[in-house]
């Protein structure tokens, strides 16, 4: 069935920005347990868990990432002005509740409004604070949950983000506290834990990652700092050791660790990473787990957490084994502070709310926004993968691997010393230098590693094609300026891809119908001279096309009003605030992308505007332009006024980047 809204040429697609197909875009910045080509140049995974931080509170404001939008106050439960998002200078804050009832009043149903209002109902004991007042020292103030951190507090976080890859889709995988996140991190469930009315368990009977890296002969150990962490009520500590079971140390109350000497043994002190680091005895996979002091975890410090992180991050750079390592880092929930991305809602535990990830390792893609949706069983998919273990949970078999940080091409970079107490943000940027022959391949939505068949992609290396021509004719040439495109699937079919744009830098693709799924093998042929990449080849791969072209923003997309009377307004396209009309008229939004055509049903394409659901009537092909499809989406009318929205839409069980926009 066709859409309904339908394009009369191809005038429109270059207004709404798509003529990255036929000229270049800016410059480039499944179910499967077969590791992803190159993931096996991955040895050493190193997995940081730090605490408390929204992904607004620390990069709400970074280039190119889905930030804060502007005008955000919310009203004073004390009957006083509305406190607007704010920069806080202070390095010590006291953050907010960030219990399961807690999630569920901040989300408020993805309005993302209660973050103040539970703040203000949970002082801490014992401080004597009553904002307005003067007498709010740092780490009192209730308000604080919405303040925000950039580059002049947390400059080494900005400079990894700078240097290496940024995550701005990372939810916490459990809308609650420490202990059920630190059991989706190693476990991908929590045992239907999650702290609300619920006595905190003293074992566990499901299994672990750690259990099934035993069994297939995988080395691991598990870090942790000694001394103290938060308890189990606000302002209380307990002990924290290796051996000890605790918030953030759940693996004692495994019986395959606690009861098996060997495995108990991998339960190590912090101090042991430094010593391994520089021997070159890291193990294959290692998670680092800080002291309550260190952890950011209000009120420690972000200065601290800083600091410390720097020093882990150095010793694996300053190992033998840094260039075999990918470094992963991230915050077990966000701490009460405001995020204003409402969740995805995957099953009845979460997601929670968006925390920060970053990605470093010799082979990390350099100043990337990776804008795919991920939790942490991510990082649990991405040691499956590698070293060929079953996934444990519908969570970590659905998982994206985050493979999207790497290039794989590149040659390993040399790493790069911050300071513990902070570099100057930003860096100078590392020279990246791509074996000859080599070449990349990257979805021209959003840069991401994973496609579909009929979908569009950019081919990115050197000496690609004599000269920089574009295709002038449809249907689409199989050649041009000398060169051409072949495609190589898992089957070992090959076929020609046709062609948009050629230049000696980049090539734009389309994926041949009928390519299998698996790992393909693209070839350039540019006379005699050939350059070759594998890619990742799946049923859908969706993504959604944005007017700055960088996969995040406006989206390329217009609204049509449909009135009560039946009559079709003009097309708004959405350079701006979307007027959803008055009374009866309902409002459609048509979102172009690729990679989604070859979804199982419509049933299975769902979407989110805003904390609702949003009706899809079409989603498929264009129509009229190759390799572009379309998804209409019915915009719910109760979004009048509703300001600043995230958009997403799910194809088969896999997210698209996310676009916002405004609506009057």
């Amino acid at each position: 069935m066709r859409p309904w809204i339908a394009l009369a040429s191809s005038a429109p697609l270059f207004a709404i920005g798509l003529w990255f197909l036929l000229a270049p875009p800016k410059a480039k910045t499944a179910l499967t347990l077969i590791a992803p080509p190159g993931l096996e140049k991955i040895e050493h995974f190193i997995f940081i868990m730090q605490e408390n931080r929204s992904f607004d509170a620390y990069f709400g404001n970074y280039p190119n990432a889905e930030g804060r939008p502007d005008g955000v106050c919310l009203p004073d439960p004390k009957g006083g002005p509305c406190v607007p998002l704010f920069h806080d200078t202070n390095v010590v804050n006291r953050g907010g509740p960030h219990g399961w009832t807690s999630a569920q009043a901040d989300i408020n149903q993805g309005k993302m409004d209660g973050f103040l209002a539970q703040s203000y109902a949970n002082f801490m004991p014992g401080v004597k604070c009553t904002p307005p007042a003067p007498n709010c020292s740092p780490g009192t103030d209730p308000r604080d949950v919405m303040g925000w951190h950039d580059q002049r507090e947390i400059s080494n976080y900005w400079n990894y983000a700078n240097l290496y890859v940024l995550q701005d889709r990372l939810f916490e995988s459990v809308a609650s506290y420490s202990l059920p996140a630190h059991l989706y991190m190693l476990a991908g469930q929590s045992g239907g834990y999650t702290g609300f009315q619920q006595k905190e368990p003293t074992t566990y009977n499901f299994p672990e990652i750690t259990e099934l890296l035993t069994s297939g002969k995988v080395d691991w150990k598990y870090y942790v700092a000694a001394g103290t962490s938060p308890g189990a009520e606000e302002g209380d500590t307990q002990t924290q050791a290796a051996d000890k079971y605790s918030f953030w140390n759940p693996l004692p109350a495994f019986p395959a660790v606690k009861n098996n000497p060997a495995n108990f043994a991998r339960l190590v002190d912090a101090g042991n990473f430094y010593v391994d680091a520089m021997k070159g005895t890291l193990p294959q996979v290692s998670w680092v787990i800080p002291s309550g002091p260190l952890s950011e975890h209000p009120p420690s410090g972000v200065a601290v957490g800083m600091n410390y992180v720097t020093t882990v991050v150095n010793a694996v750079m300053q190992s033998p084994q840094w260039k075999s390592s990918a470094i992963f880092i991230s915050w077990d929930n966000w701490g009460g502070f405001y995020d204003h991305v409402p969740p995805p809602a995957v099953d009845q535990y979460g997601l929670g709310i968006r925390v920060p990830g970053l990605v470093i390792s010799p082979y990390a893609r350099q100043g990337f926004v990776d804008h795919k949706t991920y939790s942490f069983e991510s990082w649990l998919r991405v040691v499956e993968e590698r070293f060929g273990i079953n996934p444990m949970t519908a969570r970590d078999n659905a998982a994206l691997d985050m493979t999207d940080a790497f290039d794989f091409t590149q040659a390993p970079r040399d790493p790069v010393i911050l300071s513990p107490g902070g570099t100057p943000y930003p860096p100078g940027p590392q020279v990246i230098t791509h074996a000859a022959g080599s070449m990349t391949s990257v979805s021209s939505a959003h840069y991401g590693y994973s496609f579909a068949p009929e979908s569009i992609v950019s081919a990115f290396g050197s000496n690609l094609a004599a000269a920089a021509v574009s295709a002038s004719s449809t249907p689409l040439p199989t050649a041009l300026a000398g060169a051409s495109v072949s495609v190589k699937d898992s089957a070992g079919v090959s076929r020609l891809a046709p062609l948009f744009y050629v230049s000696p830098g980049q090539v734009n693709y389309l994926v041949p119908a009928g390519t299998a799924s698996g790992v393909a093998t693209v070839t350039v042929m540019n006379g005699s001279v050939a350059s070759s990449g594998t890619v990742q080849m799946t049923p859908v791969a969706p993504g959604l096309y944005t007017k700055s072209q960088t996969g995040q923003g406006l989206p390329a997309a217009f609204v049509t009003l449909l009135h009560s009377d039946g009559s079709q307004g003009a097309a708004q396209l959405v350079t701006g605030p979307v007027n959803l009309g008055s009374g009866g008229d309902q409002a459609y939004l048509t979102l172009y992308g690729t990679g989604i055509r070859g979804r199982s049903s419509l049933a299975n394409v769902t979407a989110q505007v805003g904390p609702m659901a949003g009706t899809v009537t079409f989603a498929g092909a264009q129509g009229g332009f190759a390799g572009l499809d379309q998804v209409n989406v019915v915009i719910p009318a109760a979004l009048r006024g509703a300001g600043y929205v995230v958009a997403t839409v799910t194809v088969d069980g896999q997210t698209a980047n996310q676009v916002s926009f405004t609506v009057q």
